[in-house]
């Protein structure tokens, strides 16, 4: 299993998107939001070529291939990180509500 590092800006996200579940449904919500953003960090840390890389140009300049896949239980969310050899570095935790295009803009 290769360990999980946070970007500052998917910490922010995660955050953000446990705000927002927390002031729509409740604080066990969002808590369970942030626990599916966990468990599923964890499979991508046993298995981080499972993630798309339909959205691998979008950014160039990376060490590696852009690579998504969905929060279990909070699919419209996607977690954005690259496969590197030692460790899985997550760059973002993006709401698809917001749009590709926006979180291309945010990174530039």
């Amino acid at each position: 299993m290769k360990r999980v590092e946070w970007s500052q800006r998917a910490l922010q996200d995660a955050a953000s998107g446990a705000d927002w579940y927390t002031t729509e449904g409740g604080m066990a919500l969002g808590e369970r939001f942030l626990e599916q953003v966990q468990i599923t960090l964890m499979w991508i840390g046993q298995f981080p070529a499972m993630g798309s890389t339909r959205h691998a140009n979008c950014m160039i300049g990376l060490s590696a291939p852009l690579r998504f896949f969905p929060v279990k239980a909070f699919e419209r969310y996607l977690i954005y990180y690259l496969d590197l050899p030692t460790h899985v570095e997550v760059l973002r935790i993006w709401s698809s509500a917001r749009g590709l295009s926006a979180l291309m803009e945010e990174d530039t």
